[in-house]
């Protein structure tokens, strides 16, 4: 647990000092930017995204209440742009992935409970103020071999590849909302093919003395007959795409072995995102 919390934030701070390749962007377009320039905004506040984070939570599952730690790493990297000479269209590629582990508090050892992997290819693109991206990826899920000698718990196999479209807009200063349909291209087991995510997310002006954030996310799937998984985050800045705040879930597990249980997480998150 140590190890993994030094590696994480030892990742962070190696990004935050890389340099960004943003220019100075304004109007509309900017809240559908990335930081370095590229078009949509990663929505942070989502479990679904390859981020840095590092969490302490409670979680309520039926009566039972845990301490748990997620311990997330993840990136993305931009390898090519085209933007027309007017300004008005643009298209980006990137490849993104990550790694979301769940660790038990409770237990002696604070053993590891679940961790599941995403690694995707992002179209990126920008029409005026709209930005679209369409990622195709794939997902995978193990469980802690303490956990399972401990528990006698049966692994499920989640492994599965799809593809997600979204669209995005900025129609306030600070705000940015985003969202569309997914659909699986194979699943193990089989799932229902169906899914849809929707959120948004405000940060306050920058250049201001303290800078404030929130973000509401959704996920729903046909499997689960769109029970909704909502994933909100409340907190401060603390410098250029790291924040700390209060995180909230509730709805289906975000750990994908158990995400047709619910859960209510309640705790405090500390990310950082390009």
């Amino acid at each position: 647990m140590r190890d993994l919390v030094v590696c994480l934030l030892a990742a962070a701070s190696v990004v935050a000092a890389a340099p960004l390749a943003a220019q100075a962007w304004s109007g509309p377009e900017s809240g559908i930017r990335d930081p370095n320039g590229h078009p949509f905004r990663t929505p942070s506040g989502s479990p679904l995204e390859p981020v840095h984070r590092l969490a302490l939570l409670s979680a309520t599952r039926d009566s039972r209440r845990d301490g748990i730690a997620l311990a997330d790493i993840g990136d993305r990297l931009g390898f090519w742009i085209r933007r027309d000479p007017d300004g008005e269209v643009e298209f980006a590629g990137a490849i993104h992935g990550g790694a979301f582990s769940r660790f038990d508090l409770g237990g002696p050892d604070q053993a590891l409970i679940e961790v599941h992997y995403r690694i995707g290819v992002l179209l990126r693109a920008r029409f005026g103020e709209v930005a679209a991206r369409a990622e195709l990826y794939h997902v995978s899920s193990h469980l802690g071999d303490e956990f399972l000698l401990d528990t006698g718990t049966r692994p499920i196999s989640t492994s599965r590849e799809g593809m997600e479209l979204m669209l995005q807009g900025s129609p306030a200063s600070g705000l940015t909302v985003y969202g569309g349909p997914g659909v699986l291209l194979r699943a193990t087991p089989d799932f229902e093919p169906l899914s849809l995510r929707a959120g948004a997310a405000w940060e306050s002006a920058p250049g201001a003395r303290a800078r404030f954030h929130a973000s509401i996310d959704y996920v729903g799937w046909a499997e689960l007959e769109w029970k909704p998984a909502v994933a909100a985050e409340l907190g401060a800045a603390l410098g250029q795409g790291t924040r700390v705040g209060l995180l909230l879930g509730f709805g289906p597990s975000r750990a994908e072995q158990f995400f047709r249980q619910s859960e209510r997480l309640v705790g405090v998150s500390v990310s950082h995102v390009r």
